[in-house]
């Protein structure tokens, strides 16, 4: 028997056929592994990407939020001021209707008062 038809024999020659199916089916498995590797290395790099832009945006963020303080706090401190003014004036218009009820009562009083006085003397 010779040792050339014996499969799985160390001494057995090899073909270009055989050279040609170890080759494709080794290219097929790198080819595999390749693409899986890339592709965990893509979604590695895109949540990289994700977790820099989260960052940068929660920077960006407290940036505005700061400048915006800045603006803003002088106008609001104003209007604070306003608000006291108006609330001020609200409570002495309150005050002030209250006591022009009183005086209309009192006049009214004395208007009646007087009106019986006229009405005895005459």
């Amino acid at each position: 028997m010779c040792m050339e038809n014996i499969p799985n024999n160390a001494n057995t020659p090899v073909t270009k056929a055989d050279l040609k199916a170890g080759f494709g089916k080794f290219g097929e498995k790198l080819g595999k592994k390749l693409d899986e590797r890339l592709s965990e290395q893509a979604k590695a790099t895109e949540q990289l990407l994700a977790d820099q832009a989260d960052v940068i945006l929660e920077a960006v963020g407290e940036l505005m939020d700061k400048k915006l303080d800045e603006k803003f706090d002088p106008v609001i401190t104003k209007l604070d001021g306003i608000m006291k003014g108006v609330e001020a004036l609200q409570q002495e218009n309150t005050i002030g209707a209250e006591q022009l009820r009183r005086h209309e009562d009192q006049l009214q009083k004395h208007e009646g008062r007087i009106a019986k006085l006229e009405t005895v003397s005459a």
